[in-house]
């Protein structure tokens, strides 16, 4: 018999809400709501078993439609949707909450927002429609996101250039000063002010086009110059101490659900947690014997690749396999093909993110810690334990040295042991060429290796010689005679052998 699902208090939505509040202020302000109203009409339902479409969640709604002052539509849909994702996540997690208590039909219309055709339309600017063309070209080979950013960036500059300096009518007459400074003064007092990251992405995409209509012949080269960028923000590596990272390890094999392992596998192989919940049923692929490998699909920088793996991960993606045929088929019949059990990108990453808070909490870890920390860990231990840079570039999937180069942490201790050890290994700190004797001792013993010795030190000789000349022709000569006192020596060698 399978066991039956716990049944919570509906306290637990509170605690739901507290825990996604970060990043969405709306939860805990529409939980609020719900339960306050729940707790004046129907004060007799306490669990969530006992929540029930008609008329708990239909009079909820009704009440939200009739508030006054009245609530806009925008708001009620936020509240209903904060609503119908927790319960649909409870349902999911087999908390005894119904599935399907809020329904498509209970939201309220969204705004028509509809052109007035009475109303003048804006100029447009002279060049809008060249703009427009070669972005349109540039949507062939772009990604839709891309080509998004280079309307922006071209609406936005054209906008205001035909604001500023409304006489311009060709694009040859554009110049750097004062078109492009302007523009780039202008973005930096803009209020509230751009991030350095967003002003260098602005830069980046309009000097894209203006390079391009250089190169056709219609302005002037050089408008947008490598000093007009705003400095790159320096990130440090945020790897974990090593008695974080050994405590927050010991507690998730503790708790041992397939959240945790799904974290344990990130941690030893560094794969993106975006990677970790696209993996397949059957990512583990056999490369040789004894040989194993995690096959990590198309990712961020749309690549694949193969990370090697030890039995380790093998046992974590054999747990995870095993706890997935204990949990209730997936809604979606798509999710079946995944290694861990989902309704949707979005939601396995926020039980991932909530799962290694309260792992790391657990773990009495002094600071907040993300999942993209479990990458920076790995690739600090893979440096430590002797892995070259380019062999770690590739286990990353990384596409530049200067991008893996941000996620590993070399500290003092790293650079003594790797400098003692350099010590240790060198046998000798500094090459001495061994010179040949001339003394008759050594040069007139009896047997091959006498001769040897002799036509070495005929050939040292030779060669002092040679370099004390300064005619090019007796040179020339000499080193034709070494030559030869090198193929003597090389006979000499075969008839030893022979």
């Amino acid at each position: 018999m399978t066991p039956s699902p716990p049944d919570h208090k509906l306290h637990i939505l509170v605690t739901r809400a507290r825990a996604l509040q970060t990043r969405h202020r709306y939860y805990r302000i529409a939980v609020d709501s719900f339960l306050s109203w729940l707790h004046t009409d129907f004060p007799k339902v306490r669990r969530l078993s006992e929540l029930r479409r008609d008329p708990h969640l239909l009079f909820w709604i009704y009440c939200l439609a009739n508030q006054h002052p009245p609530l806009a539509n925008e708001t009620r849909r936020i509240y209903i949707t904060v609503l119908r994702r927790l319960l649909r996540d409870l349902a999911w997690e087999n908390h005894s909450a119904l599935p399907d208590l809020i329904l498509p039909g209970d939201f309220p219309p969204r705004p028509s927002h509809r052109k007035d055709c009475a109303r003048t339309t804006a100029p447009r600017s002279p060049f809008q429609d060249m703009f427009d063309t070669h972005i349109g070209i540039l949507a062939t080979t772009r990604r839709p996101g891309t080509v998004a950013g280079y309307r922006h960036v071209a609406n936005r500059f054209l906008s205001w250039l035909r604001t500023h300096f409304p006489q311009l009518r060709e694009l040859s007459e554009l110049r750097r000063d004062p078109h492009l400074l302007g523009w780039l003064r202008c973005l930096c007092e803009q209020h509230p002010p751009l991030s350095n990251q967003t002003r260098r992405g602005f830069l980046h995409l309009l000097r894209r086009l203006l390079n391009d209509f250089a190169a056709q012949g219609h302005l002037q080269p050089g408008l947008i110059l490598l000093e007009d960028f705003p400095p790159q923000p320096k990130y440090l590596p945020r790897a974990l101490p090593l008695d974080q990272d050994q405590s927050l390890q010991q507690e998730l094999r503790r708790t041992n659900d397939w959240l945790s392992n799904a974290l344990l596998l990130t941690r030893a192989t560094g794969i993106r947690i975006g990677e970790c919940i696209d993996l397949a049923k059957d990512c583990l692929r056999s490369i040789g014997e004894e040989q194993w490998a995690l096959h990590v699909p198309l990712g961020k920088l749309h690549t694949e690749r193969l990370v090697p793996v030890d039995d380790s991960v093998r046992n974590i993606v054999a747990r995870i396999l095993e706890l997935r045929e204990q949990d209730p088929p997936p809604r979606h019949p798509h999710s079946v093909n995944f290694l861990l059990p989902r309704s949707s990108h979005r939601w396995a990453y926020q039980h991932l993110r909530l799962a290694i808070l309260a792992a790391a909490e657990r773990a009495r870890c002094p600071n907040r810690i993300t999942c993209h920390q479990l990458r920076h860990t790995y690739a600090t231990e893979m440096l430590r334990l002797g892995v070259s840079l380019p062999a770690l570039m590739q286990l990353l999937g990384h596409k530049t040295i200067a991008m893996t180069l941000r996620y590993v942490q070399v500290t003092q201790q790293d650079l003594q042991r790797e400098f003692h050890l350099a010590l240790q290994n060198a046998t000798q700190r500094h090459f001495i060429p061994k010179l040949f004797t001339t003394d008759s001792a050594s040069t007139h013993s009896p047997g091959l290796d006498g001769v040897k010795r002799a036509l070495g030190a005929a050939r040292q000789l030779l060669e002092i010689h040679r370099r004390d000349l300064t005619d090019k022709k007796s040179q020339r000569h000499l080193q034709r005679l070494e030559n030869r006192l090198v193929a003597v020596a090389f006979e000499l060698d075969r008839f030893g052998t022979a």
